[in-house]
């Protein structure tokens, strides 16, 4: 790693039988410029024309889990 980087957080999130995933903290804040302090608006969570899978998936998880914590 380079100096002056964050090491970016990854959360293991285990779902019992139902199998398990990585979380990585921040990285769709990343990929769409949008600083950590800020919300991400409902907007940028909808998925859109040619994004890349790992995006859609990113965006999906986001839409996902801001309804879990309300």
């Amino acid at each position: 790693m380079a100096i002056g980087h964050k090491a970016h957080k990854i959360q293991h999130v285990s779902l019992g039988s139902k199998g398990s995933f990585n979380v990585h903290r921040g990285k769709l804040h990343r990929a769409l410029g949008i600083p950590e302090s800020e919300k991400i608006p409902a907007s940028a969570k909808e998925p859109h024309s040619g994004d890349s899978s790992e995006m859609a998936h990113m965006r999906a998880s986001a839409k996902g889990f801001s309804k879990m914590k309300k």
